[in-house]
C-alpha cells in the first residue's frame, strides 16, 4: 500500500527545495561575483542599482501585487481562475505606468542624492523587471505548483548570471549589467504570463483589456494601505542601505553593501521558504480559520528561528575566513558581520507579517510598523547623536538595521499571537 506522503507526484515536488537553493544560491553567487570583477566605484554602483529597483519594486503596483498575493490561492479555491489572471494584469499594467511617471521625474532632474539619471533609469528598468517577475510566478505559487515556480526562478538566475556577469567581464559597467538583467527577466516574466494564460485558454489581448475596464473596481483603500504597509516594511529591512548611501563615501558605501550581502542571502532565503509557506498559509486560513493558520506559522518560524541560532557561528566563520582570502578589499566588511548574522537569522524566520496579510489585518500592521520604524530611527538618532559633525561609521549605521529589525519582529510577532483566535 503506498503512503500518500510518498506519492510521486510529491516526491517529484520535493525537488522544489534544491532547485530554489540553486537559483538563490546563483543570484547571490553574482553579487560575489561582481564585488571581485568590478572595481570599488562600480560595486557602489552596482548596488545603488539594486536599492533603487528593490526600492521600486515596493511601491511599482500600488499594493496590488501584495493583494494578488493573498487573493489568487483563494480564487484558485473556489474555481475563480479569470480573477487572479485579471489582477495580475493589473499589476503589470500599473507597474510600467508607474515606471514611466518616474522617467518624466528623471527628465526634470529630479533625482536622489548621490545617483545619475542613467543609474536612476536602469534601477526603475531593473525594478519593473522585477515586479513582473513576482507577478508572473504568484500563479504557480497559488496552485501549490512548487516545483514550477522553483525552474522559473532557475531559468532566471542562470540566464541572469550568465548575460549579466558577461557584460560585467567584458565592460566593467554595472550599469550595463544590471540592464542586460532587467531585459532577461522582463522576456521570461512575458513568457511566464502568457503560458498561464494559455493554460487556462485566455487570450491575453482579452484579459488586458478587461483589467483596464475593472481598475475602477479595485478596492484602493485596501490596495494602498497593503502599499503603505510595503513600504514601510521595506524601510524596516533597507532604511539603514538608503542612510549608508547617503552618510558615507562611495568606498564606505562599497564596503557597507558587500557586508550586506547577507543580509540579502536571508532576504532572498526567507522569500524562497515564503514562496511556499504563503500560499499555504492562504488556503490554511481559507478552510480552517485563523488558529490553524497561526499554528503553521508558529512551526515554521519556530524551526527556522533554531536552526538559524545553531549554524550562525560556523557560518561567521566561514564568511571571516573567505573575506580575509578571497575579497582583501572589503576587508572593514568583516566587522558587521556577526550582528549582520543575527538580524539575518531574525529577518529568515519573520512570518508574522505574513500570517496578518492573510488574516485581514493589515490596518493593524500598517500601525505596527510605523510604531517599530518611529522608535527605532528616534533611539538610533540618540544612540550615534546624528546631530553632530563627525563622518557616520559602518557600524552606527548598521545599529540602524538592528534596531528597525528587532522591532518589526517583537511587534509582528505578538500582534499575531494575539489575533490567532481570530
Amino acid at each position: 500500500m503506498r503512503l500518500p506522503l510518498l506519492s510521486p507526484s510529491r516526491i517529484r515536488q520535493l525537488w522544489y527545495v534544491p532547485l530554489l537553493a540553486l537559483s538563490m544560491g546563483l543570484m547571490m553567487l553574482r553579487i560575489l561575483v561582481m564585488a571581485r570583477l568590478l572595481d570599488v566605484h562600480a560595486f557602489a554602483e552596482f548596488s545603488g542599482g539594486i536599492l533603487i529597483s528593490s526600492t521600486f519594486c515596493m511601491i511599482g503596483s500600488l499594493g496590488l501585487q501584495s493583494m494578488l498575493q493573498r487573493e489568487w490561492p483563494v480564487n484558485l479555491v473556489r474555481r475563480q481562475e479569470l480573477r487572479g489572471l485579471v489582477r495580475a494584469a493589473q499589476c503589470n499594467l500599473i507597474a510600467l505606468g508607474c515606471g514611466l511617471i518616474a522617467l518624466v521625474g528623471i527628465a526634470f532632474k529630479i533625482l536622489p542624492s548621490g545617483t545619475t539619471s542613467a543609474l536612476l533609469g536602469v534601477g526603475l528598468l531593473h525594478g519593473v523587471s522585477q515586479q513582473w517577475f513576482l507577478v508572473a510566478t504568484v500563479e504557480s505559487r497559488s496552485r501549490g505548483d512548487v516545483l514550477r515556480f522553483a525552474i522559473q526562478n532557475l531559468l532566471r538566475a542562470v540566464a541572469a548570471f550568465a548575460l549579466s556577469v558577461a557584460a560585467a567581464l567584458w565592460t566593467g559597467s554595472a550599469e550595463l549589467a544590471l540592464a542586460i538583467d532587467a531585459l532577461v527577466t522582463i522576456a521570461l516574466s512575458l513568457g511566464f504570463f502568457q503560458c498561464a494564460l494559455a493554460r487556462v485558454r485566455f487570450g491575453s489581448l482579452a484579459v488586458y483589456l478587461l483589467a483596464i475596464r475593472r481598475l475602477r473596481l479595485v478596492r484602493w483603500n485596501s490596495a494602498l494601505t497593503m502599499m503603505l504597509i510595503m513600504v514601510i516594511g521595506f524601510g524596516l529591512l533597507n532604511a539603514d542601505r538608503w542612510v549608508a548611501s547617503d552618510r558615507l563615501d562611495v568606498e564606505g558605501f562599497a564596503h557597507y553593501s558587500f557586508a550586506w550581502i547577507v543580509l540579502s542571502i536571508s532576504q532572498s532565503a526567507q522569500a524562497v521558504v515564503n514562496a511556499s509557506v504563503y500560499p499555504l498559509l492562504a488556503r490554511r486560513f481559507a478552510e480552517h480559520g485563523c488558529r490553524v493558520a497561526f499554528g503553521v506559522c508558529l512551526r515554521v518560524s519556530m524551526a527556522i528561528l533554531i536552526v538559524g541560532a545553531v549554524t550562525a557561528v560556523p557560518l561567521y566563520l566561514i564568511l571571516d575566513y573567505g573575506i580575509d582570502r578571497w575579497y582583501p578589499r572589503y576587508g572593514d566588511a568583516r566587522a558587521l558581520i556577526p550582528l549582520f548574522l543575527a538580524i539575518a537569522v531574525l529577518r529568515v524566520s519573520d512570518f508574522w507579517t505574513s500570517f496578518l496579510l492573510i488574516a485581514g489585518l493589515e490596518a493593524q500592521l500598517l500601525k505596527l510598523n510605523v510604531c517599530a520604524m518611529a522608535f527605532g530611527l528616534l533611539g538610533w538618532l540618540g544612540l550615534v547623536r546624528f546631530w553632530n559633525v563627525e563622518p557616520m561609521t559602518l557600524h552606527q549605521v548598521s545599529w540602524l538595521a538592528a534596531l528597525l529589525t528587532l522591532g518589526a519582529y517583537v511587534t509582528a510577532a505578538e500582534a499575531s499571537r494575539r489575533a490567532r483566535h481570530g
